[in-house]
């Protein structure tokens, strides 16, 4: 029952679901796309570039993690159809992903490091998260203005 709560509605043909969710969660398989094409081909062949193995996918937590759990929410009636994403809620999640990756999960398993760069690339993944959002109120706006 729970799972058709879930499934029931269908992305492409549900005129419901807001402009917000629907290009958080382009933004949430773009980067998805990303990580996988950063694990699969990037890293194998240029290993020697840090960035890439050690923070390009901190970076996509959070635009992957977000628009999953709005959208997830929504379908379980959680959030209105018009949710509006607030800066809140992005620091927030941040802020749970650094205490849990960088704090708890250290502690708990001995073969994961503290990194605090880490905390720095949940943050800028979340401005990503943030500016979607935000370009995405104004031109709602700016379209039911004129």
């Amino acid at each position: 029952k729970l799972m058709r709560k879930i499934w029931g509605r269908g992305l492409a043909n549900n005129r419901q679901l807001s402009s917000l969710l629907r290009r958080l969660m382009i933004l949430a398989g773009v980067s998805a796309f990303i990580y996988a094409l950063n694990r699969l081909l990037i890293i194998p062949m240029l290993p020697e570039i840090g960035f890439f193995n050690k923070y390009l996918g901190d970076m996509l937590a959070l635009p992957v993690y977000l628009p999953l759990s709005f959208y997830l929410a929504w379908r379980l009636h959680l959030i209105p159809e018009d949710f509006q994403l607030q800066l809140t809620h992005i620091i927030g999640a941040g802020i749970i992903f650094s205490i849990l990756f960088e704090g708890i999960i250290p502690i708990i398993d001995s073969t994961s490091t503290r990194d605090p760069v880490d905390i720095l690339a949940y943050f800028a993944g979340g401005l990503v998260v943030y500016l979607v959002g935000y370009y995405t109120n104004l031109q709602v706006s700016s379209n039911t203005h004129n």
